[in-house]
This record gives C-alpha cells, structure tokens and sequence, in this order.
C-alpha cells in the first residue's frame, strides 16, 4: 500500500520558484495533488516552469510590500506557503557594497517578511496555515557571503518569533537550510540535486505535520535539526578584567556542563562539514 502523504484540496504558493530548489518543491507537491501556484521575479522562467509542470503562475518580485500583497491577492486563499525566493552573490567583505548588502537584505529577508505577513490574515482566520522559510547552511559562516549569511541568519530568528504568534491560530511555521545545486552554489559545489530536498520540505506543509518553530538542514538524504544552545554560566568579578579572561578560558575549554538549550530544543547545533 502506498503510504506518501498526499496533498488533495490543498492550495500551496511557492516563491523563488521557476528554478533549483523551488522548482523541486513545486514540481513534487503538485504531483502529490496539490494546486500548485509558483511565483518567480524572471517572468520568463517562471511561465516556462508553470506550463512544464501544468501549473498556476503568478510572475512578481515579492521583496515589495504591495508587490508581496499583490501575489496572495491573485492566489486566493492558500494553504502552505513556502518562502523560497532569494539571491546570494559571492564579495569579500571589504569590497562589499551598502547597496549590495541592502539588496541581500531586500531579496532574501524582505522577500520572506512581506509575502509572510501578506498571507498571515488569511491563514489565521482560516486557523491553518503551513508555511516554510529558507535559511541557509551558511549562517554558520562562510566567507565571501557576509551580507547573504546576515539575512538568511534573520529568517531563521523571525522563524522562530513567528511560530511563537501563529501557534495561536493554527498557523505552523519552520524553516530549512536546504542542501542542493542550484546556481547559488559556490563553484566546484558537491552538493546533491535540489529534488533531494523536496520531500522534506513537503512534508514540513503536510496537514499532519505537527513540527512547528524548528529548523532543518535538508537535502542528500539527510535531514538534521538546527538549534541555539547557551553553555552553563560562568561566575567572575564584574569588576576585575583578569577574572573575566580566566572566566572566558575555562567556557571555551570546559566540556564538562551541559549546554542550556535556547528555546526548549534539545538537539546539537551542527552541520555536516561539507554541507554549505
């Protein structure tokens, strides 16, 4: 008997969609029954991938606000939404511009705050609502991506505010650090194909899922959980900078206290090392 879980009646929007990852996620949901509704800022793509897939298009940059309220207007009600759309560029810091860091921030954080809040009336008056923000592997650092890794940091801690407001009102809300090749990936890349990352993600929109304000890296068959942990604390003289090195000495050799978990979860912060 087939098992997978299928998605009939659901309405999914999937931003950042004509390409990679996007693609991925609205290609399988679509094939799992979902009416599937994919937007992209390259109009062209994203039409392209629409009649490939046999799907609804709505073509918008969504890191506007009227932009974003546009796109859920056209969509009608929907239920999962998965905040895919995003930019990263490779540029040492120094060489980094104010307008090329704002336009990280606008394409990969704006992007997912105003098409976000542009679906959540609707989503809480409904009381259900699936929703999937991207961060990234790099938020753990990586050089050359200063202003990428900056935004995608912050998607992740709105994703964790936001699960906290939706759980009132049956909306759920978890991000992934997706794990696949795309044309963000750094030259030389081994990451696996994007589909590997699909039904993960899909089923972080089922309506059994009941995971809410977590964080998951994906992709390559693997799945791992993503958190912040804080060590014990460590007493010194407030007063004395020589107590205060002493104090940073002993947390930074001390494995012998367990870490307190920010946020109740009680999983390791890692990342397999060759995952971006």
């Amino acid at each position: 008997m087939n098992d997978e879980p299928r998605f009939d009646g659901r309405v999914v929007l999937v931003t950042g969609a004509a390409r990679g990852l996007g693609r991925a996620y609205a290609e399988l949901l679509a094939a799992r029954g979902a009416r599937v509704i994919v937007n992209d800022m390259d109009h062209e793509a994203a039409d392209a991938t629409a009649g490939e897939l046999g799907v609804q298009v709505i073509a918008a940059d969504v890191s506007t606000e009227a932009s974003a309220r546009s796109v859920i207007e056209q969509a009608g009600p929907i239920d999962v939404l998965i905040a895919n759309a995003g930019v990263s560029w490779h540029r040492d810091f120094a060489e980094l511009t104010a307008s090329e860091f704002d336009d990280a921030l606008r394409h990969n954080l704006a992007s997912t705050f105003h098409i976000v809040q542009a679906a959540w009336p609707q989503m809480a008056a409904d009381r259900y609502g699936r929703v999937v923000t991207t961060a990234s592997g790099g938020i753990f650092g990586i050089a050359g991506r200063a202003h990428y890794v900056a935004a995608k940091g912050a998607v992740w801690a709105l994703t964790k505010t936001l699960a906290l407001e939706g759980e009132p009102h049956g909306i759920q809300i978890n991000c992934v650090l997706p794990w696949g090749l795309t044309r963000m990936a750094r030259e030389g890349s081994t990451a696996p194909p994007a589909d590997d990352a699909a039904a993960a993600v899909a089923w972080l929109c089922h309506e059994q899922c009941a995971i809410t304000g977590e964080a998951f890296t994906v992709g390559g068959g693997k799945i791992a959980r993503v958190v912040l942990e804080r060590s014990r604390s460590v007493e010194a003289d407030p007063a004395r900078i020589a107590a205060q090195r002493a104090a940073f000495a002993r947390l930074m050799t001390s494995s012998a206290a367990p870490p307190q978990r920010i946020g109740g979860s009680a999983a390791e912060l890692t990342t397999p090392s060759n995952e971006p």
